[in-house]
């Protein structure tokens, strides 16, 4: 009896979950295009700061606890997943929807992204990200908001933009709630398919690969895929691009501030990492969208990675 009262209380959680992520996302979505066009910026910037912020929540506590825990490891290869999962597998599967097109803004910041990986693997090449290395990812992430402050906002107003100010405090209140509603629904997805995997007694490495890392990334997925249907595609590539930023120079830098991370395990994931990130690059350069093309490329990176995983392959 009490094994089915738990098998409905985690359905219920799922299906609670999922519906919180469906009602959000759609409202979040509406909410960026209206809070850019009152600020007189592009969704794109909206999703570079405020969204990822809000989405990257889980990763950001995941990493700290796991780095205060002394579970090093798991906070490293928490932010370098999630950095490969954005790409190849949310974005993979939102532009197999429907084809995405990310406007001028997304090739500049996504050399941006490629910068922090590369700044954060520069930093960890002696086998470790110290207390030091930490301190200088966070101040590198205050640099970056201050030069995305100067070449979006600043700029408009020295061009009289400054008039279309008008977006209130509570316009980026309500835009935290729902993306932070749409991190409770996805923690409740995970506790619900984490609960259930263990109960058919699925090992907990693939409870780890599969229902965790997706379950943690739903968020991102979730505004990326309606940001594809609705033919927001700033949106979605905004999202990646900040959330990845945020994990490079944020999740590590905040880890490694509390504990030291040793790194020299990582060397595949950042390879793969930067199979996904480089094409990604190129294609925004040279026509600002990604196609279905560039999506299939991404989703079977991913598989190989799952493939990696399963087989045994230190990631």
């Amino acid at each position: 009896m009490g094994r089915k009262l738990g098998v409905v209380l985690w359905v219920s959680a799922i299906a609670i979950g999922i519906a919180l992520l469906v009602v959000f996302g759609d409202r979040l979505s509406d909410k960026i295009i209206e809070v850019a066009r009152k600020a007189g910026v592009s969704p794109l910037v909206i999703s570079l700061v405020i969204i990822s912020f809000a989405t990257t929540l889980p990763e950001i506590t995941t990493s700290a606890l796991a780095s205060f825990a002394g579970a090093e490891g798991i906070a490293l290869g928490n932010a370098l997943g999630s950095i490969f999962a954005n790409i190849a597998l949310i974005l993979g599967l939102a532009s197999i929807v429907k084809p995405i097109k990310a406007g001028a803004g997304a090739y500049e910041n996504s050399l941006v992204m490629l910068i922090s990986l590369v700044l954060a693997v520069l930093l960890s090449i002696d086998g470790t990200l110290s207390r030091l290395d930490g301190a200088i990812l966070l101040i590198s992430y205050g640099i970056y908001l201050r030069w995305l402050y100067r070449r979006h906002f600043e700029a408009r107003n020295a061009s009289g933009g400054g008039k279309k100010m008008g977006a209130t405090p509570l316009d980026y209140i309500l835009l935290l709630i729902y993306g932070g509603l749409m991190v409770v629904g996805a923690r409740m997805v995970v506790f619900g398919g984490r609960n259930i995997a263990e109960t058919m007694g699925v090992p907990e490495y693939v409870i780890g690969a599969t229902i965790v890392a997706i379950g943690t990334s739903l968020p991102e997925m979730t505004n990326a895929l309606y940001g594809a249907v609705r033919e927001r595609g700033s949106i979605s590539v905004g999202n990646i691009i900040g959330a990845n930023i945020m994990n490079a120079l944020v999740v590590l830098g905040i880890a490694s501030l509390i504990r030291p991370l040793p790194t020299g395990a990582s060397t595949l994931t950042v390879l793969l990492v930067l199979l996904a990130m480089i094409p990604m690059i190129v294609s925004l350069r040279r026509s600002q969208s990604l196609g279905k093309g560039i999506g299939a490329y991404f989703l079977l990176l991913y598989t190989i990675y799952l493939y990696l995983l399963f087989s045994g392959a230190k990631l």
